[in-house]
């Protein structure tokens, strides 16, 4: 019997040391692993391709013979530098003819005006017959669509010398040239682009957003747009309403436009990838 009771005692003791045993390993595991924390979430970006915000092809309103061409592909320009004129000696000349047309037909109606005012005093004291008379208003009438049509040939001589020259209209970066000295221009027929420009200060980012994400987006807020290492903060100007056709996938993607500058000595060009991170 005594031997029994001490089997069950030793039985006891050793349960007893295992449960201990197993709390300090629990203890000592717990403070041999760091403590986890959540990991950051990973913002969420859009790609973007950058496009020229504004483009426009220059040609020449009036046709003649390239005289000078002053720039080249890739030479950058300010607004109101000539780019390109025609041969202008044919144009001034016309200029100068409009202007003497013009002071002709003025000395014209001033004496026509004269003449009525003496008519008129002729016709009161009834020595001119109102036959007369009626041929003088006739006169004056011819006279004053003489002047006025003079106006119009020598606002029209100004304006044919304006568009001999092509001049930019913004600051810009040229980006073909179609032009050479001695080539001719005809007009009339089909306006040939000559130059095409495309403004320096301000580029697009367009970006291929979703719709969860392009509902908190709005035209006016601030997004930055990452190209060639650099971060240039832009504003949203335009939300596509329809799906970008060459976005293939089993959510339709939107087109965001992003306006930014890029800095004075920047390369970008049209096609280069760039980053948008979103809110």
């Amino acid at each position: 019997m005594a031997n029994t009771m001490d089997s069950v005692n030793a039985m006891k003791k050793l349960f007893q040391a295992l449960l201990v045993g197993s709390a300090l390993l629990t203890v000592a595991a717990g403070a041999q692993e760091p403590a986890t924390t959540p990991a950051a979430p990973v913002p969420a970006t859009a790609k973007a391709s950058l496009q020229w915000a504004q483009r426009v092809e220059l040609s020449t309103l009036v046709s003649g013979n390239i005289a000078a061409v002053n720039v080249d592909v890739g030479s950058r320009v300010k607004a109101g530098e000539t780019l390109l004129h025609l041969d202008d000696r044919g144009f001034k000349a016309q200029l100068v003819k409009a202007r003497a047309d013009n002071a002709h037909a003025k000395d014209a109606l001033d004496e026509a005006k004269r003449e009525l005012d003496r008519s008129q005093e002729l016709f009161d004291r009834t020595v001119l017959s109102i036959h007369d008379l009626q041929l003088v208003k006739i006169a004056l009438a011819r006279a004053q669509a003489d002047y006025r049509g003079t106006q119009a040939a020598l606002e029209q001589a100004k304006l044919d010398l304006e568009h001999s020259a092509i001049r930019a209209p913004y600051d810009g970066i040229v980006l073909h040239r179609q032009a050479q000295v001695g080539q001719t221009v005809i007009s009339r027929l089909q306006a040939t682009p000559l130059l095409v420009l495309a403004r320096s200060d301000r580029m697009i980012a367009r970006a291929g957003v979703a719709r969860k994400a392009l509902d908190k987006l709005k035209p006016g807020q601030a997004l930055d747009v990452q190209v060639g290492g650099e971060t240039y903060t832009g504003k949203v100007v335009r939300l596509g309403l329809e799906p970008m056709p060459e976005e293939v996938g089993p959510e339709p993607v939107y087109a965001v436009d992003i306006q930014f500058t890029p800095s004075a000595d920047s390369d970008l060009r049209a096609g280069q990838q760039a980053t948008v991170p979103l809110p």
